[in-house]
């Protein structure tokens, strides 16, 4: 289904609970009234949001099949603040998205087709990101994929719907800046992306089958989880900092 005039202008748009102005463009069923046959009215690709005229405060996109988040797809918008786009087929963000939308402060991009850590990168400009939904996305699986995330998004208050603490603030900042191997670190990680063409359409890289998991174990993130929870002072913070540094896991607590 085309964004088009007529879709825009037809969407509904209303109040929801905080009073913010949302415009609804989900993904939508159409029932056929002679067979009763169903059909998805799918939005492919984002465009002709001017003629919104900048009047939403929220745009749910949700349950479409867009792939690309392209900067020439929006209209300069300083009223958005939040950007619904759970279940679609995302696999790649345009850098400089965040110069159309610059009061983002919720971003909800559950279960699409982001890759790599380096596909993340053009997050950091959004520079009033408060919440940021990344859960579903192959790219969670990475590792030092939270921390990745919260160091190069600083402002992000919620990540993937869990506070951020400041001991995970302490671990990322001390494991992807300082020294020339964290910086070493934070430069090989960025520069692994899918590749992205304004215009184009889903990167080959994100084509390509799901690679086999290669960073921790569910069982070894979840002990770096509880050592950065109980991590109680600076000191504790610095130690597990080196401990992943030299690529070792806080060992499980005796029962």
């Amino acid at each position: 289904m085309k964004l088009d005039y007529d879709v825009l202008s037809n969407a509904t748009s209303f109040l929801d609970a905080v009073r913010d102005r949302c415009l609804d463009l989900r993904g939508l069923t159409a029932i056929d009234r002679t067979d009763g046959g169903k059909t998805d009215l799918k939005i492919p690709k984002i465009e002709n949001l001017a003629v919104t005229k900048d009047t939403n405060d929220t745009i749910d996109l949700t349950n479409n099949d867009i792939a690309v988040l392209s900067a020439a797809d929006f209209p300069p918008m300083q009223r958005l603040s939040t950007l619904l786009l759970s279940n679609n087929r995302i696999a790649a963000i345009d850098p400089k998205l965040h110069k159309q939308l610059p009061n983002i402060h919720s971003l909800i991009l559950s279960n699409n087709h982001l890759h790599e850590l380096g596909d993340l990168t053009p997050l950091e400009g959004f520079s009033k990101l408060i919440r940021l939904a990344l859960v579903g996305n192959p790219v969670c699986a990475k590792k030092n994929y939270r921390l990745w995330v919260i160091f190069k998004c600083p402002s992000v208050r919620v990540l993937d719907f869990r506070r951020v603490k400041n001991a995970e603030r302490e671990v990322a900042k001390a494991l992807f800046s300082g020294s020339k191997q964290a910086k070493a670190l934070a430069s090989e990680t960025a520069s692994v992306t899918s590749t992205f063409t304004p215009g184009d359409g889903i990167p080959a890289a994100a084509k390509q089958v799901v690679k086999p998991h290669t960073g921790p174990s569910p069982e070894e993130a979840a002990r770096i989880k509880a050592a950065i929870e109980s991590a109680g002072s600076l000191e504790e913070v610095a130690r597990l900092k080196r401990q992943l540094e030299g690529g070792s896991v806080p060992a499980a607590k005796k029962r």
